[in-house]
């Protein structure tokens, strides 16, 4: 018998080159939160961020559905974790919608990296990628 279940889902699709969509869904037995990121490439910053809280286990948990609005703004060059926090989490905030939205980040990056296939050589791509991840796991450990 399971006691608990979590379920972390995340989508990343191209409106075109400069602006690309995050959808991430988060399911657990007692949330289910949605949100949906409008990240612009050129800057790197959410541009657009909504979202819905369609079931939480308090009524003083839907206060922070408000907080999605302070995305809006946010540039992921630097500081994203403590940038997402403040804006979404902490005291006031849902620690659950600040982890979607970092799942939501790391999976911008994977499809950046996926975007690079479009418009440069495999070498150059591997070269950038193992700079980026260098001493972040076991396969780009730092040596």
């Amino acid at each position: 018998m399971y006691l608990f279940n979590r379920s972390i889902s995340i989508n990343v699709r191209s409106a075109d080159k400069k602006l690309l969509t995050v959808d991430g869904f988060f399911l657990d037995s007692h949330h289910e939160l949605c949100i949906t990121l409008g990240v612009d490439l050129e800057s790197n910053t959410i541009v657009s961020a909504n979202g819905e809280f369609l079931r939480v286990p308090h009524t003083d948990c839907e206060q922070s559905h408000n907080l999605i609005n302070n995305l809006v703004g946010i540039n992921l060059d630097r500081n994203v974790r403590k940038q997402i926090q403040r804006a979404v989490g902490l005291n006031y905030g849902c620690t659950h919608l600040t982890d979607l939205t970092l799942e939501c980040v790391k999976g911008l990056l994977q499809a950046k990296f996926q975007l690079m296939h479009l418009t440069m050589q495999e070498e150059e791509i591997n070269t950038i990628v193992e700079q980026y991840l260098e001493g972040s796991c076991l396969h780009y450990k730092t040596m």
